[in-house]
């Protein structure tokens, strides 16, 4: 039996929705990426993406929440990229920082932009129930595989073990995205940081691997 033409029309309109969605949310990066956030209006994108200001609003709410989405959608990306990462810490590290640098490469300007635009909101104030900050905390989760195989020996708590992770990606993303710091500055700098954190956790054998590991990265 066919479905209704209803149910049909209904599919249709909210499919168009989406792609419509889509296109001006890319619209909206590419603005402000070029413009950065205090020059975004919610006007120009609608006038840009030829529909009216109300559209924009029922479609993603305020400046601020497509901001809040543009980053989400970032830490999402991070977290599908790092579903199967390498096991081994000093490995995993390097695959974290490596992809999270790639993809700030793919569009420097979008990103430095975006994730400004994210502090000068406040967006990522770890006071916001189940905001930007626990979501990217929740990618410094030390890996539990770490402690069964005797890699991280747990007499640091693991909390305390994914806040300083997180902090040290967190304080070298502000410096990059304040322009202290470049992308291969800003991958020494995550890595070291992140690396240390694990030192003072780690297994002896372990131990000796991240300190080489730690100078390698140092004379670069």
């Amino acid at each position: 039996m066919k479905p209704p033409s209803k149910a049909l029309g209904n599919v249709t309109r909210q499919a168009n929705k989406k792609l419509r969605r889509e296109r001006i949310f890319n619209i909206a990066k590419r603005l402000i990426a070029e413009q950065g956030l205090e020059d975004f209006t919610i006007s120009e994108l609608a006038e840009k993406a030829g529909v009216t200001t109300p559209t924009i609003h029922n479609l993603f709410g305020r400046k601020s929440d497509i901001i809040k989405e543009l980053v989400s959608n970032l830490i999402e990306e991070m977290q599908s990229i790092t579903l199967n990462p390498p096991i081994d810490p000093i490995e995993n590290t390097k695959f974290f920082v490596n992809n999270m640098a790639d993809t700030f490469e793919k569009d420097i300007n979008f990103y430095r932009a975006a994730l400004m635009s994210a502090e000068h909101l406040r967006l990522f104030d770890p006071r916001i129930p189940d905001g930007l900050f626990q979501q990217a905390q929740k990618l410094a989760a030390p890996n539990k595989k770490w402690y069964e195989r005797g890699l991280l020996l747990g007499n640091v708590e693991p909390s305390i073990i994914k806040e300083k992770v997180h902090d040290s990606n967190r304080l070298a993303r502000i410096d990059w995205v304040l322009g202290y710091i470049d992308l291969n500055q800003f991958r020494h700098q995550v890595m070291k940081s992140i690396l240390l954190v694990y030192a003072a956790d780690a297994s002896p054998e372990l131990h000796v691997l991240l300190i080489e590991e730690i100078n390698k990265l140092n004379s670069l």
